[in-house]
């Protein structure tokens, strides 16, 4: 109740109040009142009184102390630079005290605390990267600088030139990030498969890969990152988004068994790495055991059997990765999408033509491959053409056949396993000129079980890697898979982030032994040439490789 209705009350009442008495409570009113609006005036605008770091780069942690931001974040939010931070870089809110992670390629600029009550006076920050550093003897200590990018605007695959100082005289481990729709996070120009035509200390000339969006590009090298510069990715073929991200440790690993008295001499042992992409853009080893031979490869962790005594004795070979999927989400204007350029052509020629997995050049392929597309030209309808048809004509079968079975035997007995549908559906897609690679890896259910599976993707001009998985489309559904209304048209454009891809395509490792023996595991969860390799006068051994076992998702 108010001091003003109170007084009210008190003049009603019989009571006698000496002059006195009444001007105490007129003065008390006064003075509550003033100081309840004072109060109220100080929560009006939340007030920063400190930042830390005033200085900072991406992904530190930012610290701002003060008053008036309110015990919870609800609709109130951090600016800085005049960019409002999204609600997945808060680390905590209170009423005093705001903790965020900085978002990446924030530039220099004001920092406000933004509440209902309006907007904080502001305090500034800058960016550690776009401070200028004093001239040292050593030129190659300074973080890289650009001045120009041309065109400013380009499609997926198109080769930019990026120019200005301090880049280094080779690339070694240097990349170039692009931006992403993907929350949070970025797109090497390594992922890719042709990135580099040029690289020197003031020039680079590098092609946009994969998953690039609009926003801005920078430099990384081991001296630091280079300021975000504004670039444009234009897919005038169609849009794709990444969505539903989930993080998964897996484990493989093998054992080997000397399965005589003597000496088991040298095995060198290669595990496959999971392979990266705008939707699978990251995977991380945090434990190997033992000391791999090599583990810091990109296609894959060599091992190499120490000297085993006895019938009977086993060494274990394990790794466990980190490894982050995103879902795909694509829409293709089929009007708009141009053929190939000569350009494209040529750097995927290895899609276009046959090979050991893909059989191309097979006559019934390609009098199977015209007959379904005719005089069609168009890329995008030409591959659904091919995929309508072989929904409707073929029987997916659920279990694996044998890995030495030939996948032209699809179209002759109309069934077979995911091996044969992606094969098939890549030598169609190969001989009627539409770029496509399989790819192999695992598919994990809801309960986190990992089952062997294989894919596809196609290319198509200004757009990308587009996915494709027939033996979804066709109806192969694992225990507790997540359902969808109809698979058959989810499955061509879009894919889930349940999928994890081991290889793109055949992964060719080269023998490191004369005169030896290899072991190969076709329709395996990785398409590589070479799984195992010892001398031929080696003692026998028996080699048990697990598949991923899921130990994680996130």
């Amino acid at each position: 109740m108010s001091l003003f209705k109170s007084y009210k009350r008190l003049l009603r009442t019989k009571a006698s109040v000496r002059f006195g008495s009444f001007f105490s409570i007129v003065i008390l009113y006064v003075v509550v009142s003033s100081l309840l609006g004072m109060e109220s005036l100080k929560k009006k605008k939340a007030v920063i009184s400190s930042i830390t770091p005033a200085i900072g780069s991406s992904e530190e942690l930012m610290t701002i102390r003060g008053s008036g931001f309110g015990d919870e974040q609800e609709e109130s939010y951090v600016s800085i630079a005049g960019f409002r931070v999204t609600s997945s870089h808060y680390v905590s809110w209170s009423d005093e005290e705001i903790k965020l992670n900085i978002p990446y390629n924030v530039q220099d600029g004001l920092v406000k605390v933004v509440t209902r009550r309006g907007e904080s006076e502001p305090s500034f920050f800058a960016n550690r990267s776009n401070i200028p550093e004093s001239v040292r003897s050593d030129l190659q200590s300074r973080i890289p600088l650009i001045t120009a990018i041309e065109p400013e605007t380009a499609s997926p695959g198109d080769l930019i030139t990026i120019k200005g100082s301090n880049f280094g005289v080779s690339r070694l481990s240097s990349d170039i990030l692009f931006s992403t729709d993907r929350l949070d996070s970025v797109v090497p120009a390594s992922l890719c498969e042709y990135p580099w035509n040029y690289w020197r200390d003031n020039e680079i000339r590098v092609r946009v890969p994969d998953g690039a969006a609009t926003g801005v590009i920078a430099v990384r090298t081991a001296k630091g990152d280079s300021q975000g510069y504004p670039f444009g990715v234009s897919t005038s073929a169609g849009n794709k988004h990444y969505v539903d991200r989930k993080i998964y440790v897996i484990k493989t690993s093998l054992d080997i068994e000397n399965e005589k008295e003597e000496s088991l001499g040298e095995i060198t042992l290669y595990m496959p790495r999971p392979a990266l992409s705008a939707s699978q853009p990251s995977a991380e080893y945090k434990e190997v055991k033992p000391d791999a031979l090599i583990d810091n490869d990109r296609g894959e962790i060599v091992f190499r059997t120490r000297e085993m005594s006895g019938k009977g004795n086993k060494q274990t070979f394990s790794a466990s990765s980190v490894i982050t999927v995103y879902s795909v989400e694509s829409h293709v204007y089929d009007n708009k999408s141009p053929a190939y350029s000569s350009e494209t052509l040529s750097l995927y020629k290895s899609c276009l033509q046959a090979d050991s997995n893909v059989p191309a050049d097979d006559k019934t392929v390609v009098d199977l491959a015209a007959k379904i597309v005719g005089k069609e030209k168009n890329c995008y309808k030409k591959a659904r053409l091919l995929f309508d048809y072989m929904r409707g004509n073929y029987k997916l079968q659920d279990s694996l056949r044998n890995g030495m079975a030939d996948p032209l035997d699809l179209i002759k007995r109309k069934s077979g396993d995911c091996f044969d549908f992606s094969a098939v559906y890549a030598a169609l897609c190969r001989s009627c000129s539409v770029a496509a690679v399989q790819l192999t890896g695992i598919v994990v259910d809801e309960k986190g079980k990992s089952h062997i599976h294989c894919w596809n993707e196609i290319y198509l001009e200004d757009f990308g890697w587009f996915p494709v998985d027939l033996s979804f489309a066709c109806g192969l559904k694992y225990n507790d898979f997540p359902s969808r209304e109809d698979y058959g048209e989810y499955y061509f454009g879009n894919m889930d982030s349940h999928h994890i891809a081991y290889s793109r395509g055949e992964k060719v490792i080269k023998s490191s032994m004369a005169n030896n023996r290899i072991v190969r595991r076709p329709r395996s969860w990785c398409m590589q040439t070479l799984w195992e390799e010892s001398a031929t006068a080696q003692s026998s051994y028996s080699s048990y490789w697990t598949d991923p076992i899921v130990t994680g998702i996130y």
